[in-house]
């Protein structure tokens, strides 16, 4: 049967929504008021009033494999609205369908008349002949992630708000105090108001929006005086950014908002998803029935034996991991170990164990690089991350611009925290070692007495060469500020790894990440898993995070203020 469509009152919705937009984008030359100034009222809206919103044609379609999908009140609801050209807003916990209602506004915008096709323009990532929409996200994973959502004739519109934008490096002439002039860079939008986006981009959907500051959304707005349509995609149940405010936090209070409540039967077929709105519904799961949640190969919930100490816990989580990588269990190519801190039982130590296992076992060898006044340990092959993307170390190999204090020739019997491991009776004639004694005092006062302190600070020791994984492109790292700026990419924090999903996610959690330990960063760090998810905690950790909201409020209104950063800024700076 055909859907009967109200039109008087999609077009008066509609016609409220663009009022709303004229409103806020007025000014000189079309542009928006500060954020801050901002005090508008929720438009959510009503159920009720858009009880005959959806069209038919959008609301039965295939997906990927053929399947039918047919899409529910709601998504038929946000599909239209978002397909009259208005900038809107559509929110969800995990298993409601965002991607797939996503998936159908685009082709609905794409069939109607408001898409024109990219063509004659001259953006460096967008290429000719595809329509004028593109979606966009803050980091490289979850831009890749979108991408392996989105149909072939779209997946060239998936890029990062940086690449939209264009960053690029820029070189500054500056005086020093001294009267000296020196060159510094600095990775800046060749995207502007003097330089603009194509006014063929009718169109700009933010996926992942709860991660987008303010003073990124505020370059691309900067970018478009052509005022395009914006629709933000989020789930405001996630972590709010580590620092500033966000922008979905505003736009909340500002534009329509669709939200998506309907769990689908099929993702709760998923226990990784009925872990995820357990723990949204702050209901306590008692620690004595954790493992009962556990089903084979999908979701296993593994408690301490007893409260052991940090660095305890660290050395025990060195030798498991060990233990799952030999007996192939683990997998670093494809899996990723979660942890809610850096230092201490944190990430740090943890990639440093892992890959010097990996060095160890597959005979690599290990270079240390020097940076400034820090020592890095790596070898060929390593999993890292760097300016956010995952990559991989191609070679390694030494700087001749530098002159800074001499490193350890490279071995393998070089560990990952500078220490010589050669066997006894094992002679290693592949290179010469430095005196094992040295001592980083040494090593510190080297640097100091080096007379030629500006390699030191800008030159690195080795040039390391990276494939970056989701651009499929080759980068050769030489300054120091690059080199400190590679890490290790075995285990992440949570925060870091907001709008990626793995099919394999390890959690490690412990009393001393109490700090952190709340409800959105349980549902965080739990549905990034796709197919498997494998938790180590304490009992009572667990419960208590299910019990601590971060996001304060009951309504919708009252969390985007928290999320917009007005209320304790100081809490969202973890």
């Amino acid at each position: 049967m055909a859907t009967t469509i109200d039109k008087s009152r999609l077009a008066a919705i509609i016609a409220a929504a663009r009022a709303k937009k004229q409103e806020i984008d007025s000014g000189a030359d079309g542009f928006i008021d500060t954020l801050t100034s901002l005090q508008p009222k929720p438009t959510i809206i009503p159920s009720e009033s858009i009880e005959s919103l959806r069209k038919a044609e959008f609301l039965h379609t295939t997906d990927k494999y053929g399947n039918s999908i047919t899409y529910n009140d709601k998504q038929g609801e946000f599909i239209s609205l978002a397909s009259s050209g208005v900038s809107c807003i559509l929110i969800g916990p995990a298993g409601t369908g965002k991607t797939t209602c996503m998936k159908g506004t685009v082709n609905s915008l794409i069939q109607s008349s408001l898409t024109p096709i990219l063509s004659n323009h001259d953006h460096k990532h967008l290429p000719q002949g595809v329509p004028g929409i593109v979606v966009c996200a803050y980091t490289r994973r979850a831009t890749n992630n979108i991408r392996r959502n989105m149909d072939e004739g779209m997946k060239s519109n998936c890029i990062t708000i940086h690449k939209l934008l264009e960053y690029g490096p820029v070189y500054h002439e500056v005086v020093t105090d001294s009267g000296e002039t020196k060159t510094t860079m600095a990775f800046e939008p060749s995207r502007g108001i003097l330089n603009p986006l194509p006014p063929e981009i009718k169109t700009i959907i933010f996926e992942e929006s709860s991660m987008i500051g303010t003073e990124l959304y505020n370059q691309v707005i900067a970018a478009c005086p052509h005022n395009p349509q914006i629709i933000f995609l989020g789930d405001i149940q996630q972590l709010p950014p580590v620092f500033g405010a966000a922008i979905l936090g505003f736009k909340l209070l500002e534009l329509p908002v669709v939200e998506l409540t309907e769990v689908y039967r099929q993702a709760l077929e998923s226990p990784i998803i009925r872990l995820a709105h357990r723990i949204l519904s702050g209901l306590p799961i008692q620690p004595a029935s954790l493992e009962s949640w556990n089903v084979p190969d999908q979701l296993k919930i593994t408690a301490w034996k007893k409260k052991i100490d940090a660095e305890s816990a660290l050395s025990v989580s060195e030798k498991l991991f060990i233990k799952l990588y030999n007996a192939g269990e683990y997998n670093p190519e494809s899996d990723i170990i979660l942890i809610p801190f850096n230092k201490s039982y944190g990430t740090i130590e943890l990639n440093k164990s892992i890959a010097n296992q990996i060095a160890r076992k597959s005979s690599l060898v290990t270079w240390e690089v020097v940076a400034g006044f820090v020592k890095h340990y790596y070898s060929v092959g390593d999993k890292v991350l760097y300016d956010r993307e995952d990559a991989i170390i191609l070679d390694i190999f030494p700087n001749p611009s530098y002159t800074g204090a001499a490193a350890q020739t490279e071995s393998t019997y070089l560990d990952y925290w500078g220490h010589y491991n050669k066997p006894s009776g094992i002679e290693d004639t592949s290179q010469t070692i430095k005196d094992p004694s040295e001592t980083d005092i040494d090593f510190i006062l080297a640097q100091v007495a080096d007379t030629n302190g500006e390699d030191r600070v800008t030159q690195s020791s080795h040039h390391i060469r990276l494939r970056m994984m989701d651009s499929d492109t080759e980068k050769t790292i030489t300054k120091a500020a690059e080199v400190n700026a590679l890490i290790l990419g075995y285990a992440l924090t949570v925060h870091k790894s907001q709008g990626s999903e793995w099919d394999k996610v390890f959690l490690l959690l412990h009393n001393s990440h109490s700090t952190m330990m709340q409800r959105e960063l349980l549902y965080t760090a739990v549905t990034r898993a796709k197919k498997e998810l494998y938790v180590i905690c304490e009992q009572d950790t667990f419960t208590k995070a299910i019990q601590s909201q971060r996001i304060k409020g009951n309504t919708l209104a009252e969390k985007a203020e928290y999320f917009k950063g007005k209320l304790d800024n100081r809490e969202m700076q973890s």
